[in-house]
């Protein structure tokens, strides 16, 4: 009787845990699509990001000769241009003096000065072109680059899923020994839930309306938009400042937005990872709408009614932009960019 009451609870874990990865696997792409859905291989979604880390790698590496050509022709051209640029600002009264003293013909002046200006101008022109080639190839190393860091936290939670598996109790073998997996973290997860996860996402918003939200944004060189840069916001929340939280780390990108960190309970130490976007949460309110939490690897449903009731009760990560609202502004709208996210008065 009791094997076969523990059968039934085993095979319901199976179901759950098969129905709560598919709303997840709905809003994700690419790389997070396939660390969904090799939940029943987990060996294989960990060599899938190593292959991925491998090409994204092999890519910079072949990126970085030409990078690094287009940075040299740039500051060649531009210390010939600059020199040009300076002869002419401190010779050309002279020049055309002499040049006016020496000609025939007042047409000869008027060319050779001609002459200059449309050399100079060229030369300009040429370095425009020179630095635009040089900011898209650093813009497609930039990306490379981000691309690469965000494989790694997926990668690592893909290794703490394997190694749970590897320490399974004698005699649990698939497809049972994941749901048990999920039971034991499902546990754990009850208590950090309140005690930790929420709490550090409020400690972060407290910390960012503490610093005040126009010394934690940096305006733009035209002036248009406020950015929230990912390394800023790693500096102020990420790292080991929050209790029980360790390497506590965000990743801004065009599609997503996700954390990574180590997180402490009584009987444990988890690998967190959270995927999700920013919201709006009022005219001027933003917070952070976690689609998919992973304790080891292993998915918890954000849409339980317990996370929804704890976690989004109050503003997660919740960033407020009414004190630095120009008068004449009514609302703000954001953008997630690779690196960080703009907002805009309107």
């Amino acid at each position: 009787m009791k094997r076969s009451f523990l059968f039934l609870i085993l095979i319901s874990f199976v179901t759950a845990l098969v129905l709560q990865t598919r709303p997840v696997f709905a809003h994700l792409s690419g790389v997070f699509a396939y660390f969904v859905q090799d939940m029943d291989e987990p060996s294989a979604g960990t060599r899938l990001l190593q292959q991925q880390l491998d090409s994204v790698g092999e890519r910079i590496e072949r990126l970085q000769p030409e990078v690094e050509l287009a940075r040299a022709e740039y500051y060649d051209q531009a210390d010939t241009a600059v020199r040009r640029m300076r002869f002419y600002d401190v010779y050309a009264g002279s020049a055309i003096g002499a040049l006016w003293a020496g000609a025939q013909d007042p047409i000869d002046v008027l060319a050779s000065t001609e002459l200059m200006q449309k050399r100079l101008t060229e030369d300009l022109e040429s370095l425009t072109e020179l630095a635009e080639s040089y900011r898209q190839l650093q813009g497609k190393e930039d990306s490379l680059r981000r691309y690469a860091s965000l494989l790694v936290p997926f990668k690592t939670a893909s290794e703490a899923r394997d190694e749970r598996m590897a320490r399974l109790p004698g005699g649990l073998v698939s497809p049972f020994a994941e749901p048990y997996i999920a039971y034991r973290i499902a546990e754990d997860w009850e208590s950090l839930r309140g005690t930790t996860f929420t709490l550090f996402f409020n400690w972060a918003q407290t910390r960012i309306a503490g610093v005040g939200i126009g010394e934690v944004l940096n305006l733009s060189e035209n002036g248009d938009a406020w950015i929230l840069q990912e390394e800023v916001l790693n500096a102020l929340v990420g790292g080991d400042g929050f209790p029980f939280i360790e390497d506590a780390k965000f990743y801004i990108r065009a599609d997503h937005v996700n954390f990574s960190a180590r997180i402490r309970s009584s009987r444990d130490v988890y690998n967190l990872l959270t995927v999700g976007q920013l919201e709006r949460t009022g005219p001027m309110g933003f917070q952070y709408r976690i689609e998919g939490i992973f304790m080891d690897g292993m998915p918890i449903d954000p849409n339980d009614p317990d996370i929804q009731r704890e976690v989004y009760r109050g503003q997660l990560l919740g960033i407020n932009l009414k004190s630095i609202m120009p008068p004449e502004a009514q609302t703000v709208s954001f953008e997630q960019r690779n690196g960080h996210i703009l907002f805009r008065f309107q």
